[in-house]
């Protein structure tokens, strides 16, 4: 009986999350076809499960965060996501011919240093680093996550995606909420 309902819930994710960057790869890679091809139930099943909630959020974010900057990053989730679940689920488009998914990783500290040449300096926004100095959790690896034509160096970029113990979330352009 649990096996089947264990088997019931996987088949009705559309993506199961692995804490590895191959998963956050592919994960794209499913959310950028079902896009494109206009599946908006996928799109909007793999977009929902990146949106972090109050207790994914704190995960990462550091502990001890002021109570004003997690309630204006609750609040740029809560009011900057569209509320249509058609315009969510092109969250994350990008130029159909952009199929080539790329993620690249930065710890809190690598981000706090932002030293030129680094993977932090190179594929991170400087946001990202005043994050890093005011309220992302020590010791955790970040990554952004690059759609891109075959063979180009730049495309679409999204943000500060993170593992929350259980899935991927992400915190995205949170440094335009924290004051």
């Amino acid at each position: 009986m649990i096996a089947a309902l264990l088997l019931a819930l996987s088949l009705q994710q559309p993506h199961p999350h692995e804490n590895t960057p191959e998963n956050l790869k592919l994960l794209f890679e499913k959310l950028h076809k079902a896009i494109t091809a206009g599946d908006d139930k996928t799109a909007l099943a793999l977009t929902n499960s990146l949106i972090p909630d109050e207790a994914t959020l704190r995960k990462g974010l550091k502990d001890g965060i002021a109570p004003e900057a997690l309630a204006q990053a609750l609040e740029f989730f809560t009011k900057q996501l569209p509320g249509e679940d058609a315009k969510r689920a092109k969250l994350f488009r990008a130029d159909p011919a952009s199929t080539e998914v790329r993620t690249y990783a930065a710890t809190t500290e690598d981000l706090a240093k932002y030293e030129k040449g680094s993977t932090a300096f190179m594929q991170f926004p400087v946001g990202a680093k005043k994050l890093a100095e005011t309220v992302l959790r020590p010791g955790t690896t970040y990554h952004e996550v690059v759609l891109s034509k075959p063979g180009a160096e730049a495309g679409m970029k999204f943000h500060l995606f993170y593992w929350a113990g259980d899935r991927w979330a992400m915190l995205g352009p949170l440094w335009r909420a924290i004051k």
